[in-house]
């Protein structure tokens, strides 16, 4: 792994930074909170599975700059794609947990959100489930992999997906973030897709009752759900579920 201090050095205007705190080791990446000059900012550096999970950085930074322009996240100091340095600004706050999301008012809040990023121009690529899905079975091997390769293909075959829009496509609690104002953090599966795949991982992912779901739908739509509405975020429900399964079994936690 890179010294992330030998990197700071190569960035115009960071020889002098400092190294504050290690903000999380995942298996993509490595993020740090650096200071410079009395002001904070997020480094993060690639680890070879980025890669080798199909992370398109040049597809991100044109997410995060549109993100960014609308006033909804960081703004990028430096990006380097080839060599997997991203610094950004940094946004004091703390991120959600589970138990966040089942407060007053926090999913309607979070609807909120997610309908003013559906709304941002097009920025990124076109967000292909299918295929990363795939390409784990391909990478695991093993028949197991396969099977479940097998039942997010049949999920994913019920959908009739509605108009893209950019989405973040990873939305769990932890990349939500509660600063000034509600935030997204960590967009590296952005891209343009099914908007009701991010309502699904919220719902799905935090397993959410069906009042909960219900309530959040409603925000989000700004309308009481139709059964056909219901009918399509419970497909994508299907869909996560599985594709989480195959997931886990690729990247396990």
């Amino acid at each position: 792994m890179r010294d992330p201090l030998e990197v700071l050095a190569s960035i115009p205007g960071f020889a002098g930074a400092k190294l504050d705190i290690t903000l999380s080791q995942g298996p993509t990446n490595n993020s740090y909170r650096v200071e410079k000059g009395g002001e904070f900012f997020v480094l993060r550096l690639d680890k070879p599975e980025a890669v080798r999970l199909g992370l398109d950085r040049v597809a991100e930074l044109s997410v995060i700059e549109t993100v960014a322009a609308a006033g909804l996240g960081a703004e990028p100091v430096y990006f380097d794609a080839g060599a997997g340095v991203y610094l950004r600004s940094y946004l004091a706050g703390t991120t959600w947990a589970r138990d966040d999301l089942l407060k007053p008012g926090k999913l309607e809040r979070l609807a909120n959100l997610l309908r003013q990023i559906h709304a941002l121009p097009p920025a990124g690529k076109k967000f292909k489930p299918l295929l990363a899905a795939g390409r784990y079975a391909k990478q695991l091997g093993t028949a197991e992999a396969g099977n479940l390769f097998g039942q997010v293909a049949a999920a994913y075959a019920l959908i009739e997906p509605g108009p893209p829009a950019l989405c973040h496509n990873d939305l769990v609690c932890q990349n939500v973030l509660e600063s000034e104002s509600l935030a997204l953090i960590d967009w590296e599966y952005a891209g343009m897709g099914d908007p009701f795949f991010d309502l699904a991982i919220v719902v799905q992912h935090h397993e959410l009752e069906a009042s909960q779901a219900q309530q959040f739908l409603t925000a989000y739509l700004q309308q009481e759900p139709n059964k056909e509405d219901f009918e399509r975020l419970a497909k994508q429900c299907h869909f996560y579920k599985a594709l989480l399964n195959l997931w886990t079994m690729r990247v396990p936690p």
